[in-house]
């Protein structure tokens, strides 16, 4: 009697054990069917670069899409002070990011990101969204004139004063009447107002300062054409985009693309960090 008794607890025993090691094996199956597969990497962070007669805000609604699907986000507040002082401040900010990073640059941000991310380990990839995409030795300003761009008719120029007390120097706007037709004509009349009202006046040296050794020459990049452009042409937002061998996107958008088109705009810059994920 005591034998069976002692025969049936050695069997509960066993059959205990074996429950506990089968939950652990489950577990652990568990655990390991959690490890992240190859194409769940770390995604890139995105710096967005704004251009002339903007500030950040106008890459609001793209940022906005980019967090909700997982990504880190900088929008970099340009000085507009000339290419030279642009790229060195954008490539600053480049060096504080976590991780390998996106750099989007829209309008004359496309310059900025173009001698910004030269040479920087930090950078993983260009995205120029109806932008500027000069190659060494170019000038913004050269650019606008041989693709029929209308900043020269349109601009306002005003004196300010240098911070070191020195003398002044000449930045532009572009004249509040001629903001819509020229810069926005897709975005509604009251946005439209509100842009041209809260611009930022850019230094005449964003336009007439040499571009160094172009970053697009060694990194991957993408050229999002806006077709109804009135301030950078097509024809001239399609020869940049092909002499840097970036892969093109186009959409029937004006220059403000960023405000009246964010998710295509927030499409391409994800397809970028997709494809140069590390």
């Amino acid at each position: 009697m005591h034998e069976k008794i002692r025969s049936g607890a050695r069997r509960r025993w066993r059959f205990a054990i074996g429950a506990v090691v089968i939950a652990a094996a489950t577990l652990t199956t568990g655990a390991a069917s959690a490890t992240p597969r190859p194409d769940d990497r770390v995604k890139p962070a995105i710096l967005l670069v704004h251009g002339a007669f903007a500030d950040g805000s106008s890459w609001n609604g793209v940022a906005t899409r980019l967090r909700r699907d997982g990504y880190e986000v900088t929008m970099a507040a340009v000085p507009l002070r000339g290419l030279t002082y642009d790229s060195a401040y954008v490539r600053s900010v480049l060096r504080t990011m976590p991780r390998k990073t996106i750099l989007a640059g829209h309008s004359y941000g496309g310059a900025v990101i173009t001698n910004a991310a030269a040479g920087e380990p930090n950078a993983a990839g260009l995205v120029y969204v109806a932008a500027f995409a000069p190659d060494q030795n170019e000038t913004v300003g050269a650019l606008d004139g041989r693709f029929g761009g209308p900043a020269t008719k349109i601009t306002t120029p005003t004196e300010y004063p240098l911070p070191s007390g020195s003398g002044t120097a000449v930045e532009l706007t572009i004249a509040q009447d001629k903001f819509q037709h020229y810069f926005a004509q897709d975005v509604s009349r009251n946005e439209a107002l509100a842009m041209a009202a809260g611009q930022r006046p850019v230094a005449v040296a964003a336009f007439s300062e040499v571009s160094g050794v172009p970053a697009w020459k060694t990194l991957p990049s993408w050229y999002l054409l806006a077709r109804d452009d009135r301030m950078i042409p097509a024809a001239g937002q399609r020869e940049m985009a092909r002499r840097m061998n970036a892969t093109l996107i186009e959409r029937w958008a004006s220059h403000a693309v960023t405000v009246s088109q964010p998710g295509s705009v927030a499409e391409v810059i994800e397809t970028a960090a997709r494809r140069t994920r590390s």
